[in-house]
Formats: C-alpha cells, sequence, structure tokens
C-alpha cells in the first residue's frame, strides 16, 4: 500500500491547513482534512495535533479516521482485482463508510496465498465460506464481534447439526482471515480476544489388527472390482507407511532408496523418512512397475471419491466404522505405539509431526483401550 502522509499548508490568516496525501502510478493526490491549526499546534514529524486538549484529541481523531479511509480504499480496490488508478481510489475512498465484505477479503486472501496452501487446506476454507455466505452474504468484516461469533456458532450447532469439533473447525478458520485482518489495521480489535472456539477431543478412526487383517485377505483375494482394488491398494500403502493421503499422492519413484521413503509433509514442512516394512515394499514394487522416474501412483481416485469406496469396501467385511484415508494413518501410528512399547518420539518423527503433543493422541487412544479391557472385571461382585 502506498504510504500516507499528512502535511499541511499555511494560509494568508496565518493557520496551517491540513491534507492526506498518496501517490498512484506516481501521480500525487491530495485528500483535504477540513483541519486548519496554528503554527504551534502542528507536529510536522509526529504527523499529529499537539497538546491534549479535546480539541486536539478531535483533530487526531479525525486524522486517524482519513488515514483508515484511505487505507480501506486500497484494500478494497485490491479485493476487486481492477488495476489501481487516481479515479478507481476516490471512488473506493468515497464509499470506504460502506465497510469491507468479509467473505470476499477471505476469497482473495486464498487467491494470493494459494500456491503455499495444500489444495485440501484450499477447499476447506472455501467450503467454511460457502456456509457463512449461505448465513450472511453481506457480511462485513467490523459485523464479526464477539457476540456474533457466539450467534454463528450457535446457528452452525442448530441449523447444520455440527458437533463441537466440526464448530470450531469452522470458526477456527474465520479466525485465521479475521487475524489477518487485524494486522494489517482494517479492524482495529480482534472479536476472538473475547471469544473462545469450542474444541472438543478429536474423533480417531483406526483399525484394529483383526480388522486390518480382513482388508488384506480381501486384497489377496483379488475378487474385487479394478476400481475398489485400487482403492483398497492405496489405502493398504497408507497404512503401512502412515504417510497422509496428499503427501502419497505427490510422492516420486527417486524419493524411495535403498528401502526408505524420503519426504518433506506438506503441512510442517517437517523431512520425514519412512523405512519400508515387507508388505509396503511389496506395494511400491508393484506401483513402480519397472520404472526408476516419475510419480509412483498414477491412477488414483479423486480424494472424495476413494472415500466413499474405502468406506464402502471395510462395510463389505463388517467393519462399520466411519473409514477414509485418514484412518490409514491413525492405524499405522495406533498400531506402531501399540507394539514399540509407546516409542512416541520415533512415531512422532515417521508422521511428520511439528509437535510431539500431536502424536500424544495415539497414547490417549490406548489409554481408552486399557480401561475397557480392565472393565472386563466389573462382573465379578466382592
Amino acid at each position: 500500500m502506498a504510504k500516507i502522509k499528512i502535511s499541511g499548508r499555511k494560509r494568508a490568516d496565518g493557520n496551517i491547513y491540513l491534507f492526506a496525501s498518496i501517490y498512484i502510478n506516481r501521480e500525487k493526490i491530495r485528500i483535504p482534512l477540513d483541519i486548519g491549526v496554528s503554527p504551534k499546534e502542528w507536529d510536522p514529524e509526529h504527523e499529529c495535533v499537539k497538546g491534549r486538549t479535546a480539541r486536539a484529541n478531535d483533530y487526531n481523531l479525525i486524522i486517524e479516521h482519513i488515514r483508515s479511509r484511505i487505507h480501506d480504499a486500497f484494500v478494497k480496490a485490491r479485493l476487486s482485482g481492477i488495476r489501481l488508478s487516481k479515479e478507481i481510489f476516490l471512488r473506493f475512498y468515497e464509499s470506504s463508510g460502506e465497510g469491507i465484505n468479509f467473505i470476499s477479503y477471505a476469497r482473495h486472501r486464498l487467491t494470493t496465498l494459494n500456491n503455499s496452501l495444500e489444495y485440501t487446506t484450499v477447499c476447506h476454507h472455501l467450503s467454511v465460506l460457502k456456509k457463512l455466505e449461505h448465513f450472511n452474504p453481506n457480511l462485513l468484516i467490523t459485523d464479526i464481534t464477539a457476540d456474533w461469533l457466539k450467534i454463528y456458532a450457535a446457528h452452525l450447532r442448530n441449523y447444520h447439526g455440527n458437533n463441537p469439533a466440526t464448530v470450531g473447525k469452522n470458526m477456527s478458520i474465520i479466525k485465521i482471515h479475521v487475524s489477518a485482518a487485524n494486522r494489517e489495521g482494517i479492524i482495529n480489535q480482534n472479536p476472538f480476544d473475547a471469544y473462545r472456539i469450542p474444541h472438543s477431543d478429536p474423533q480417531v478412526v483406526y483399525l484394529t489388527q483383526d480388522e486390518l487383517d480382513r482388508l488384506v485377505k480381501l486384497y489377496n483375494s483379488d475378487r474385487l472390482p479394478d476400481n475398489h482394488q485400487i482403492v483398497l491398494r492405496f489405502f493398504l500403502f497408507m497404512t503401512f507407511t502412515g504417510m497422509h493421503i496428499s503427501d502419497a499422492r505427490a510422492l516420486q519413484i527417486g524419493q524411495i532408496r535403498n528401502g526408505v521413503i524420503t519426504y518433506t509433509r506438506k503441512k510442517t514442512r517437517r523431512d520425514v523418512k519412512v523405512p519400508l516394512s515387507q508388505p509396503a515394499a511389496r506395494l511400491v514394487d508393484f506401483y513402480k512397475g519397472g520404472r526408476y522416474r516419475g510419480n509412483l501412483f498414477t491412477d488414483l481416485p479423486s480424494d472424495q471419491a476413494f472415500n466413499r469406496l474405502i468406506k464402502i469396501i471395510c462395510e463389505s467385511q463388517d467393519i462399520l466404522k466411519p473409514v477414509s484415508a485418514k484412518a490409514a494413518r491413525h492405524t499405522f501410528a495406533t498400531l506402531y505405539y501399540k507394539y514399540n512399547h509407546g516409542d512416541l518420539g520415533t512415531l512422532s518423527k515417521l508422521l511428520g509431526h511439528a509437535k510431539i503433543q500431536t502424536t500424544m493422541i495415539y497414547a490417549h487412544i490406548l489409554d481408552e483401550e486399557k480401561a475397557a479391557g480392565v472393565a472386563a472385571f466389573n462382573n465379578f461382585k466382592l
């Protein structure tokens, strides 16, 4: 954004009359502030009116208001995607009191950040914004207050039937864009400072050893339709390597050397090395098909189709859980933790987690299993 300078010009009556000036395409634009002060009152270095009188405070508020309107005009122009000129800037400046539409602002940010975000992350943000647009398409950034956040959270629970975890994810995405507006000076205070996002323990769906055995036997039977066999094969690959679906999709043959997969987690930017187990190595050989370069996977369905089909496949084996691609990674982590004596440190590295606290969820899962096992003794009456 162009630099905003507040300065003044002395007139015949001896007073200094203030104006804001900016440059657009090397053309100077002056915006009068309708403020006249004596030379002793004006502080050109700090661009403010000196003193602590009510008059000085009022004038300085006007100066800040003009700065804010100019800033809003630049933001509106940027969101519009129109090449900025003096005429366009003045048009947005005159309408700056109308405020900035939050949904347009957030979508523009996503467009700007698109190259640095995962495709699935962008889709998730857009889905949240679409739901918000249905609630209020004319929502202004300044409309979002702590009270509004409470009202919208209630709407998500009551109208959409969202559970606390889903409500929390929606509000967290809104917070990302609201906080950006706060950092840019579009709003002076972040409403999330006075609002606590609802959180709940995340639902972790994973397969037991028996359930995984059933899927392996089904895969080896080779009696599934081709599209189902493709989905099950990829699911098993992720189960035996612990890879997230977006990382696995991007895997190159050259990243697999000497029985080790080396890659960088897209989400955490952590370098990960995963030694191949025997079933994982056999699947890698199948996918390579004698090739030495290029993508390891070449015939995968979309994430949505994958999740739909793997659920159908699991149900055919009486696995009645909401299984998705994430369940493969959770299964790897749970079984690794269970059979490696609770080695959270190594597991965290294998999963590419940025914090060990993220990996702790698998310890909690097995704590629940222990409690359920001990409950078997409850039938004994003493």
